[in-house]
Order: structure tokens, then sequence, then C-alpha cells
């Protein structure tokens, strides 16, 4: 059956309105889809952030001579150990991937940790714990830390930073997470 010029364009406009129609709900799905994987990414933050302060606690009452642990290596187990023997170098408390969220994310965030400061003396009484994110409104729109009281706080993102630059005091002044 041939086609005449009048079913061809209107078959043309179906074609187009098709894409149009495609394209608006694309454009309302893909952000849906995007702030989904933020509040995913967030959310897993929040979480290994908590981990991490409820590590520290344990790794104080075990090690009291040394306090806090000075870095997320030493609150980790070893990955490709099979039994994680705990000791004050790896005391078998944290997934063994986190301390290398530091140079590479982990569900879309940097961590770091840190004890009293540069020089301290043992054992280290304060700590801040942070996940920053290296790119706003991709991987997540903010950042988070915390310090010995084992409260997560928060910041929103302006610029990226890595976790190392999160201090106490700064911590210490952000807004409680509610």
């Amino acid at each position: 059956m041939a086609m005449n010029g009048r079913e061809k364009d209107a078959s043309m406009v179906e074609v187009i309105l098709v894409v149009v129609v495609a394209m608006a709900l694309a454009a309302v799905v893909v952000p849906k889809l995007l702030d989904s994987r933020i509040a995913a990414n967030e959310a897993a933050a929040v979480a290994n952030v908590n981990v991490i302060t409820t590590a520290q606690e344990s790794y104080r009452s075990a090690y009291p001579k040394l306090g806090y642990a000075d870095s997320l290596g030493r609150l980790a187990t070893i990955c490709d150990q099979a039994k994680c023997e705990a000791s004050a170098e790896h005391a078998c408390l944290i997934d063994c991937t986190l301390p290398r969220a530091r140079t590479t994310t982990k569900d879309g965030y940097y961590y770091g940790l840190s004890a009293d400061g540069e020089g301290a003396t043992l054992p280290h009484k304060t700590y801040v714990a942070a996940a920053t994110t290296p790119t706003r409104r991709k991987t997540g729109d903010h950042n988070f830390c915390a310090v010995e009281d084992g409260k997560i706080r928060y910041e929103a993102v302006t610029t990226s930073k890595l976790p190392d630059s999160i201090t106490r005091s700064a911590c210490s002044a952000l807004p409680v997470l509610p």
C-alpha cells in the first residue's frame, strides 16, 4: 500500500512529538535520579563517620595508653587478611576500604582522621573524623565530620576540600546533624 505525502507528513510529526515528550520526561527524571544518588552517598558518608566515631571509642578503651587512633589505618582491618588479629596498628574495627578513601572516593566521599594535632603526646585525647565530597551536586552537597563527643556535624559544600583540611576546631563550630 503506497503512502501519499500527507500520511508521511503526519508520521514525521508523530515522531517529533514522541521525541519531545521523551526529552521532557528525561528532563524531569534525570535530576531526580541524581538527587537520589547524592542522598545515598550522603547517607553512606554519615554512616561511615558514625562507624569511625564508634570505633574510636572502642580503640580508646582497648588501648588506653594510646588514646584515640590517629589514622583510619589503625582502626581498620587488613583487606587481604582472612582473619583479623586486632592490634594497636590494625584494630579490626572498621572496613579495610575506608583508609584507602583518603585518595580514592568511597561512595562519593573522601575520608580522613587525625588525632590531637602535630607533635601531640600520648594518649591522644581528641580527634576529628571527616568525610568530604569532591564534586558538589554530583557526589554530595554536604561535608560531614565528628569529634570525640560523637555528634555528626555538617556543612554545605562551597568548594572541594580534602578531609584533612577539616580541623577539630572547625568541625566543632559546625551545626550538629538533626
